[in-house]
């Protein structure tokens, strides 16, 4: 997750997906699961997996949320 902004420091805005990816990733590891076992739960070979974690490679956010859901999660999207 990211830290506070300290005094200086300049913010830097993701891209949806790309904090979607993120949050995927940071779940993973928090779960302790291999990019392999969550391409078993997903029925997908592991180099999708690869894809789905790479963030310079465009993937579509129902993929994102399908592997989030793979882990148990849901997410979630609001504008504020």
């Amino acid at each position: 997750m990211p830290s506070a902004p300290k005094r200086g420091h300049r913010l830097v805005e993701l891209p949806a997906s790309v904090s979607a990816k993120v949050l995927l990733f940071n779940e993973l590891i928090g779960q302790k699961v291999r990019p392999a076992d969550l391409a078993k739960r997903l029925s997908i070979p592991r180099q999708h997996v690869t894809r789905l974690l790479d963030p310079r490679h465009a993937t579509k956010i129902d993929n994102i949320a399908a592997a989030l859901k793979a882990l148990g999660k849901t997410m979630e999207i609001r504008a504020v």
